[in-house]
């Protein structure tokens, strides 16, 4: 807004270290699970289902695919519902590590795989029926080749289920709520990206040399809703469930409001906060055009 070092003085009296944590206290606490329960990982698969408004499938002859799987808690929940084949991939080594432990504490090794990997240069010789991505696209460095990556890991008949924000230019973009003592929307946009990364190194993350939101661990991207739009058509995928920002639901004029304003090119990229699209390739099926 007014250049690095106003910006960061502007904004360092809104900053605590309540949540200060060090990379090897980050993965000591991963590698031990800590976050996991059975319950919370349940209760996220049954807000999935219900966000996505019945269309995500809990079958158990169907071969399922989460990326960015992350402590591994939707893969277990899927088969302690019955599910048999799963597979989770993440690119974070401390995932994985944390991932595998959560599922032989639940005793489901025998359904579940997960893998460390980069997904855009992961072969696989089968496809899936349903593949994951959840919270994570926001997060991916080339989104368009992530969502490419997406479209030849599914079946002719398959789908991709996409949950991911908030995105970059939406009010609570820069994903640093953590430890800001008040929300300040469109931070990551007005305030300069130098002096926010100064005080996360400062107060939040001392041991993450980033210098750029993309550099940080785990990775933010700055896509728009726009170009996640334009992504999908260049990875030969289309649209059958799209829902913007459905967290509003439960305020109606908001949400009413919200999907007005998304309507509007010039003003929808800075509203988009999630997005929950179901994708199928476009050979699939005849009505390319279908959303609901």
């Amino acid at each position: 807004m007014f250049g690095n070092r106003i910006d960061y003085w502007l904004l360092r009296p809104f900053v605590h270290s309540r949540n200060r944590a060090t990379e090897e206290e980050l993965n000591t606490r991963f590698a031990a699970g800590n976050s996991f329960t059975i319950n919370a990982a349940m209760s996220r698969v049954e807000k999935l289902v219900a966000r996505f408004e019945g269309r995500f499938p809990i079958n158990n002859k169907l071969r399922y695919l989460d990326v960015g799987c992350g402590n591994g808690d939707i893969c277990i929940a899927l088969a302690k519902a019955g599910c048999k084949s799963l597979t989770g991939v993440d690119i974070m080594l401390r995932n994985i590590q944390c991932a595998k432990s959560n599922a032989a504490k639940m005793k489901v090794e025998s359904k579940v795989n997960f893998v460390c990997k980069d997904i855009n240069n992961w072969i696989q010789d089968q496809k899936y029926d349903v593949v994951l991505s959840h919270e994570a696209l926001e997060h991916i460095g080339q989104p368009g080749l992530f969502l490419q990556s997406l479209a030849r890991l599914i079946n002719k008949d398959g789908s991709v289920f996409l949950a991911f924000g908030p995105l970059f230019h939406s009010p609570l973009g820069d994903h640093l709520n953590g430890f800001f003592r008040i929300c300040i929307p469109w931070r990551g946009v007005l305030f300069s990206e130098k002096a926010l990364l100064r005080l996360r190194r400062e107060f939040y993350r001392p041991t993450d040399p980033a210098e750029s939101f993309e550099e940080m661990a785990g990775g933010l991207n700055h896509m728009r809703y726009s170009q996640f739009l334009a992504y999908v058509n260049e990875a030969g995928l289309d649209l059958r469930y799209l829902s913007i920002n459905p967290q509003l639901r439960m305020f109606p004029l908001l949400h009413r409001i919200s999907n007005g304003l998304v309507r509007i090119p010039r003003i929808r990229d800075y509203v988009t906060i999630s997005v929950y699209a179901m994708l199928k390739l476009r050979r699939a099926y005849s009505n390319t055009n279908a959303v609901d």
